[in-house]
């Protein structure tokens, strides 16, 4: 039961990667965010900058029940042809700060590269205790054991320094290596039970033929005999811990040099990758309007694709769709109402091509507005790092005209912002000055078709002026010498032409063809009117 209970512990992982980012101000925090495998972290952001990519052991009752398991934990972090190696000794955890070991210091601004791909490696070497329960329970579970006695140094032998230690023979269950191969006399509990039983006299076992290997190694020496056999083993023992029991990495058998683990090291071997890209340079916003794509500026037509486009250098480098997905968050903060107040929203992106993605933005819900588009980095209830940044207004661009009652009509029809200045009419009552001889002043209603253009330079040029050829109702006899008005008509139409300015005012010349009337207009519309004196409203 216990060695089922270390085996379980063993899935556990103990420790866990985090990416540490220093604030930039002395008013922030430090964040400590987590790694997963394949993540792809900012370099910073408008607050913070990566300091540091650190591991961090966990204390909850598993993960230090899986901690035990091992003796040492080795980690190497690797970035293009930078390298960092530590290791930590399992007593000497809890001296750490935090119990954080860092793994490399980041300096990202000395790179060149717009992206850093990382590689974290771990190797967790096994403890011999832990090792010695498992040899146990493979005897115990294997069908091919049988008992053997084993020569064996006896502890408390001594023997003259001119001569050979004195060796015994000790009944011992053993586990052959398939159905040809030798007992595996090598072991792993070296407090056994038998509390006389010394260490293995390799010399003499190597004489015995049922302790041979039948293909043996160039190299005849006790020490390479004696690595055979430490070799069987632990393939054994890792093959039964693979099989059974899940583990965060896997178990495996390492070959090595180093004199402590006879060139046989048991551990559990586990990677992560991820990928660091600097937030300077990265993203770029362009927009694409009149079949031409240009960078961002500082305004946009309400028609115009805007796209978030991954700088070329970064974009084949990056992870494919990393960026497109959680905890990476775009996010829209626009006005909300007047009191100066804003809300966010989140913004859907649609793909265009491999390097690009649209926003997926209703713009003229944003007419004549500024709002702002952010690229985040969010980690619930714990950090927004801001990695992206641009602000610009949205307008109606280009030519700007409007028709009675016509426009009214088509604005319904296609759900156009009631800011959109294409979005209704003026239809001003003027004051009709006649030009012509014997013709008397008169009152008229006009229907202005305006025509006007909004540029870059001046994107609310429509707001103010705009040519406005008309048709106008004039009331009122031709002329004031004549004495035959009940044959005349009251009303007569008369075409004209004009400017519109502020969209409240109109000045214009009109003809009446029925008389050839001509007249001066000049004329206001009291709906566009109220908001130029009332402008807060």
């Amino acid at each position: 039961m216990l060695c089922l209970l270390t085996a379980a512990s063993a899935s556990a992982q103990p420790y866990e990667y985090l990416a540490v980012y220093e604030p930039t101000s002395e008013a922030g925090k430090t964040l400590r965010l987590g790694i997963s495998s394949n993540s792809l972290l900012p370099d910073g952001g408008e607050q913070h900058r990566l300091d540091r990519l650190v591991v961090h052991f966990k204390t909850d009752g598993v993960s230090l029940s899986a901690l035990s398991l091992f003796s040492r934990l080795r980690f190497k972090a690797e970035s293009g042809t930078v390298q960092a190696e530590t290791e930590v000794l399992k007593e000497d955890i809890q001296k750490l700060p935090d119990r954080e070991l860092v793994l490399v210091r980041w300096r990202g601004d000395d790179r060149a590269e717009p992206i850093a791909n990382v590689k974290i490696t771990v190797e967790a070497v096994y403890t011999a205790e832990f090792l010695c329960l498992q040899e146990n329970a493979l005897l115990q579970s294997e069908r091919d054991v049988v008992p053997s006695m084993v020569p064996h140094f006896p502890k408390s032998s001594t023997s003259p320094t001119n001569k050979p230690p004195v060796h015994d023979s000790f009944n011992r269950w053993l586990i052959r290596d398939g159905e040809t191969n030798p007992l595996l006399i090598y072991t792993f509990c070296f407090d056994a039970a038998n509390r006389t039983r010394g260490a293995v006299a390799w010399s003499e076992a190597k004489k015995a033929p049922r302790f041979r290997f039948d293909e043996p190694d160039k190299d005849n020496s006790i020490r390479t005999f004696r690595q055979a056999h430490k070799r069987a083993l632990s393939d054994r023992i890792v093959r039964r811990l693979n099989d059974r029991f899940s583990s965060f990495g896997r178990s495996l058998v390492s070959d090595t040099s180093e004199p402590d683990f006879d060139n046989v090291r048991i551990e559990v071997k586990d990677s992560l990758t991820l990928s660091i890209v600097k937030s300077v340079g990265s993203l770029l916003l362009v927009e694409e309007a009149g079949g031409t794509v240009e960078p961002l500026a500082d305004l946009i037509d309400q028609d115009a694709e805007v796209a978030l486009r991954l700088g070329y250098p970064h974009c084949y480098q990056f992870p494919y769709g990393a960026i497109m997905k959680s905890p990476w968050v775009f996010e829209l903060e626009v006005p909300d109402g007047k009191d100066g107040k804003t809300r966010k929203t989140k913004v859907e992106l649609g793909f265009e091509t491999g390097c690009s993605r649209k926003l997926l933005v209703p713009w003229k819900d944003y007419l004549n507005r500024r709002v702002t588009f952010r690229v985040i980095y969010r980690v619930p209830e714990r950090a927004d790092i801001v990695v992206f940044n641009d602000s610009f207004n949205v307008y109606n661009l280009g030519l700007i005209t409007t028709a009675p009652i016509i426009t009214e009509i088509v604005s319904a029809t296609q759900e156009a912002s009631p800011r959109d200045v294409e979005a209704t009419s003026s239809i001003p009552v003027s004051f009709a000055l006649p030009i012509s001889p014997n013709r008397s002043a008169s009152v008229a209603v006009t229907f202005p078709f305006t025509l006007s253009f909004n540029t870059r330079t001046f994107p609310n040029l429509a707001e103010y002026f705009a040519v406005a050829p008309s048709i106008s109702l004039v009331a009122g006899s031709a002329s004031a010498a004549s004495s035959s008005t009940e044959n005349e008509p009251n009303v007569r139409l008369a075409l004209g032409v004009g400017v519109n300015l502020a969209r409240a005012f109109h000045f214009g010349y009109a003809w009446a063809p029925s008389d050839g009337g001509r007249y001066v207009l000049l004329g206001i519309s009291i709906p566009e009117l109220l908001p130029l004196l009332n402008p807060s409203e």
